[in-house]
């Protein structure tokens, strides 16, 4: 668990950490697939809807045609990350079709209304070439997030849903006003409360945190695809899948004892659970 935590996020506690994380984030840039997934998947790195992004499908060979739409996390304001490759070959190596990560942009540099812009017209575009009712939109943390953001919004204007979604350890109340969330903070090795007032500041930027418009808690939840939310004890985030659960009872909640953040990027035994169950789902609703 320690390497875990090491290997998820800096220590945001400190002061000025997130904003030291931007730094080097920027200047390193997204991270590439490592040489063990390279093995397991067949990379692209191109442009879709005017972002930069990157695909994967199996070294075997595309075998159903479900589209996963991977929105990564980052806490809105940093670029996909390395260790996020594992939960690419994880999700591809039990679910056989396409996974499809645009390079949203980020804050401080973009703001919320820029970022899912860019994710709508990702979703868009991939809709325009294949049924929705073959695609999964799927993300974590911030991602987890923008996905349920995403579905709200495509609800709101009328436009063909996903199939599905699946959220990892979503980050869907900005403002971190959730009752419990102290008390789980003393447990979270990886978050802070702190760090959520520094995402506000730099992505939300002109809005209330609280907004249903960047916070997908406080949005309506009727109407919906089947959504599929998986969180551990041991994460403040876990406070957000806790209330979203209990607002939306079809919600279908994942709740793991002593696992922190985006456990399922790991190679624990905990997380191969977490990838079979979101997997399943995927292939229960998607037209594969």
């Amino acid at each position: 668990m320690a390497l875990l935590t090491r290997m998820l996020a800096p220590d945001f506690a400190t002061p000025g950490a997130l904003e030291k994380a931007v730094r080097n984030d920027r200047a390193k840039g997204p991270g590439l697939p490592p040489k063990g997934a390279l093995k397991k998947i067949r990379f692209t790195d191109g442009k879709r809807a005017g972002l930069r992004t990157f695909g994967a499908t199996p070294i075997t060979g595309i075998t159903s045609p479900i589209k996963m739409l991977y929105l990564h996390g980052g806490a809105f304001v940093l670029d996909f990350q390395s260790i996020q490759w594992g939960l690419v070959t994880g999700l591809l190596q039990r679910v056989p079709g396409e996974i499809i990560a645009p390079l949203y942009p980020l804050g401080p540099e973009a703001n919320w209304s820029e970022t899912m812009d860019a994710v709508h017209a990702s979703y868009m575009d991939l809709i325009a070439q294949y049924d929705p009712a073959q695609v999964v939109v799927c993300g974590d943390s911030a991602g987890g997030g923008l996905s349920l953001l995403l579905a709200q919004r495509l609800r709101d204007e009328g436009l063909p849903l996903p199939a599905a979604l699946v959220m990892f350890s979503p980050c869907l109340d900005i403002s971190a006003c959730g009752a419990d969330q102290p008390a789980i903070e003393k447990r979270d090795p990886v978050l802070r409360l702190s760090m959520m007032k520094d995402v506000a500041r730099m992505w939300v930027q002109d809005v209330p945190a609280d907004d249903p418009r960047v916070s997908a808690l406080f949005g309506d939840q009727s109407g919906l695809p089947p959504s599929l939310v998986f969180s551990g004890d041991r994460e403040i985030l876990d406070s957000d899948a806790l209330r979203l659960a209990a607002k939306n009872p079809e919600v279908v909640h994942r709740h793991y004892p002593e696992m922190q953040h985006v456990w399922p990027v790991s190679p624990l035994k905990e997380g191969k659970q977490a990838l079979d169950e979101a997997a399943a789902f995927m292939l229960h609703y998607a037209s594969g």
